[in-house]
């Protein structure tokens, strides 16, 4: 097995060694979860490590060394501080001929109140998307109007009958079709 120079290949390698059932030697998959782990997270270094007692709520302080090797000993909690980039800042976008009295065409905010940075406000989900549906709900509905149309006159009771019968054989040959 050839060794794997980045994540999808090593991921592929242990799909494969998956999906044939044999053990995998331990140094193949010590080898998989380092590509894994410094391809993924890097070898990030930190910046500052700072330390305050367990259990209190005092500001943090720069961690010694010897605070940093034996944490527990000295009864303190360390965390580590890393350096990433800075997030780029997007600028805000103004209708054109907007004289300080326009709001931004991302977050909506008045120019005259407007932070330097552009914020947009995330979409809107629309929760009933998410809701189950099934068609064969509406039958009862349709068997329900089929029933009101003998309040209607002739014609039309004749028109909403013939429409809500196709609709309902429909609907029931759509079921029996996409039944397994």
């Amino acid at each position: 097995m050839a060794d794997p120079l980045n994540v999808a290949s090593c991921l592929r390698a242990m799909r494969r060694a998956g999906a044939a059932g044999e053990p995998v030697p331990a140094d193949m998959a010590a080898m998989w979860a380092k590509v894994c782990i410094e391809e993924l997270y890097g070898m990030q270094k930190p910046v500052r490590y700072e330390c305050r007692r367990r259990g209190s709520n005092d500001p943090w302080e720069e961690a010694e060394p010897g605070d940093v090797t034996h944490p527990r000993r000295r009864n303190l909690v360390i965390r580590a501080l890393y350096l990433h980039p800075p997030v780029g800042k997007q600028q805000h976008r103004w209708p054109p001929g907007s004289n300080g009295d326009g709001r931004c065409l991302d977050c909506d905010e008045t120019e005259w109140l407007a932070g330097p940075e552009c914020r947009p406000h995330a979409p809107l989900r629309d929760h009933r998307s998410a809701m189950p549906f099934r068609i064969t709900w509406l039958i009862e509905p349709l068997e329900k109007l089929l029933y009101l149309t003998k309040y209607l006159n002739p014609f039309d009771r004749a028109k909403w009958r013939k429409e809500t019968t196709y609709l309902i054989d429909r609907i029931r040959d759509h079921e029996k079709g996409s039944q397994p």
